[in-house]
């Protein structure tokens, strides 16, 4: 089997629209290459991975590669000498990753994300319907079992290790706008509610969710705590690794051409500690200074469940914003870094691509000169 991604190993009626998007041309040339490095070192255990990359499984492969990017970052090695779950990082902290999406439904909006607008037309209703999404993903994993009829936690290589699903939203073309918060009120169960007192001092309260509503039907709330994922330790989730965050990170690494700028925009962690909304953000890549360059941890987000029969440390997906429910209430730990919420990437191929690419970033930001200003 090739060790190119993007060499073609099946027709083009097979090939997946995205995939024969990105599989030539300057735009998405400093994506191909990054993502083939770290395919160099990605074992492949039953052959398939390139098929599903250029098949109807892209999206998803995007998504594992990334995170497989993610965990050699940190300096962990996931033995990936079975073929399921996907990931098993043994050692002091241990712990076993399946990964999933969230899928077009059958003859749906393709996931394509690069040309997505940049705000859903109705987001409370896009939330409301992503819940639907997300609780179908994770609860295929949790109801699958092998021709042994053995689920992904009962595999002995993995036996007493914290099982995770690390999911990734891919269902439409807004998937990337759904933030943590509506995965954190389905896992959970419960809604912050952010109000400011007279001095401006932000207060956080909690209300109860019981169930979620969208299109007529209703699901309940708080996967966590009930019956069914009592073996699933944490659930691990990002809207960023698509193949724009290997086009970026790529990009900042010196592999694309000179004619090819990228702009990326949207929301990020407030480290205000009375801040109700995140802050806006917008950067042209490359410009930012070694050390603060992203990196594949940008926009995974841990979710840990208290009440799983095999607890999750932490320590065992570093690096990254974690929650979890301690004391009748959630809480989140996020590192003193850069956290985008949501993002989106604009690509330009021109001579003064970097230039537009600029002009992008003032724009989005705001801070373009009054045209009818005087000068």
């Amino acid at each position: 089997m090739s060790r190119d991604l993007f060499a073609p190993i099946v027709t083009d009626k097979q090939a997946h629209h995205l995939f024969q998007r990105v599989r030539t041309g300057a735009p998405h040339a400093a994506a191909r290459r990054l993502m083939n490095e770290v395919f160099a070192d990605f074992h492949d255990v039953d052959k398939s991975f390139v098929r599903e990359f250029q098949t109807g499984g892209f999206s998803a492969r995007v998504f594992e590669l990334a995170l497989f990017a993610y965990l050699r970052e940190q300096g962990l090695i996931p033995d990936r000498s079975h073929a399921a779950p996907d990931f098993a990082v043994l050692g002091d902290t241990p712990v076993a990753i399946e990964v999933t999406t969230t899928n077009p439904a059958q003859g749906g909006e393709p996931d394509d994300l690069e040309y997505a607008p940049l705000l859903h037309e109705d987001l409370p209703d896009a939330d409301k319907a992503f819940v639907f999404q997300l609780g179908k993903a994770l609860r295929r994993k949790l109801t699958h079992r092998d021709a042994s009829c053995r689920a992904y936690w009962e595999k002995g290589h993995i036996r007493d290790v914290p099982f995770v699903i690390a999911v990734g939203a891919f269902h439409n073309q807004n998937a990337q706008m759904h933030v943590v918060g509506t995965v954190a009120e389905y896992l959970y169960g419960q809604r912050d509610v952010l109000t400011h007192d007279t001095t401006g001092k932000l207060t956080i309260t909690a209300d109860k969710v019981e169930r979620h509503e969208s299109g007529g039907k209703s699901i309940p709330s708080g996967l966590f705590q009930m019956p069914e994922a009592a073996n699933l330790a944490g659930v691990l989730f990002s809207n960023a690794h698509t193949m724009g965050m290997f086009n970026r990170i790529g990009t900042e690494s010196g592999y694309g051409p000179d004619d090819v700028a990228i702009c990326r925009v949207g929301t990020a962690y407030n480290p205000d500690p009375n801040a109700s909304e995140p802050r806006p953000f917008a950067y042209v890549v490359g410009d930012r200074p070694p050390g603060e360059q992203e990196t594949f941890a940008e926009g995974l987000h841990l979710f840990i469940n208290p009440w799983a029969n095999r607890k999750l440390s932490p320590q065992a997906l570093p690096g990254i914003p974690f929650a979890n429910f301690t004391d009748g209430r959630l809480v989140t730990m996020v590192p003193n870094s850069f956290q985008p919420f949501t993002s989106k990437t604009f690509v330009v191929e021109h001579p003064q691509a970097q230039q537009i690419a600029r002009y992008q970033q003032l724009l989005f930001l705001g801070k373009l000169p009054n045209e009818g200003t005087e000068r």
